[in-house]
């Protein structure tokens, strides 16, 4: 982005906990970074070639609590999505059906007897409530903490267990970046890997055609 200029306004982060029954067991339960590794890893790519102003991160990744919210926030989302929490609301029962047109709850289905099980008057009331009932979750979470807006959030709010012995702040986990300090040379020893093997050609849109 920094080399070609072209920016998206926003970047989805959606973790490898994907749990959707469409997806082949082998990429649902092997494939891609757990939110909570990829989500500042993002974060910071951004911070480090001074883009994190321009470009908002959306996140998504089993995230149903105020807390899992509250800790996507301090690690580096301007958003979350929730897309297990609201099918679970819904009345999802995870059969593993979503590709098949034979849903038991009549969710991810075609079906015109099954879709008739999908009470639409009881779930938007379930749905509703559930929503309603985990912001305000958030927002007494900020309360307790005594913040008064969710960018309050920062990495210091939120502790990880690292060992058996040994908890840790987030921001000692994955330390603050001076923003376009990967610009200078300045490449933090844990994504200089990722960063030596990058490219800007990669991503560079295909042209031409037959």
């Amino acid at each position: 982005m920094h080399e070609t200029g072209i920016k998206p306004d926003f970047i989805t982060v959606d973790g490898g906990e994907g749990g959707t029954g469409a997806a082949p067991p082998e990429y649902s339960n092997s494939v891609g970074f757990p939110l909570h590794d990829g989500l500042p890893f993002v974060a910071d790519a951004l911070i480090g070639f001074d883009l994190r102003r321009e470009i908002r991160i959306i996140c998504s990744g089993k995230i149903i609590s105020g807390f899992h919210m509250a800790r996507a926030l301090a690690t580096g989302a301007d958003m979350t999505n929730s897309a297990r929490g609201m099918m679970l609301a819904l009345g999802c029962i995870q059969a593993l059906e979503c590709n098949r047109n034979s849903c038991p709850t009549g969710i991810t289905t075609q079906n015109p007897g099954l879709m008739a099980g999908l009470a639409v008057s009881d779930k938007t009331q379930r749905i509703y409530n559930f929503h309603r009932q985990t912001v305000k979750s958030l927002a007494e979470l900020l309360t307790a903490a005594g913040l008064d807006h969710p960018e309050d959030l920062t990495r210091s709010h939120i502790c990880r267990r690292t060992s058996s012995t040994e908890i840790k702040h987030l921001d000692e986990v994955h330390p603050d970046l001076e923003p376009g300090c990967m610009l200078n040379g300045g490449v933090p020893e844990m994504y200089r890997r990722d960063f030596d093997v990058a490219t800007a050609d990669s991503f560079l849109p295909v042209r031409g055609g037959r």
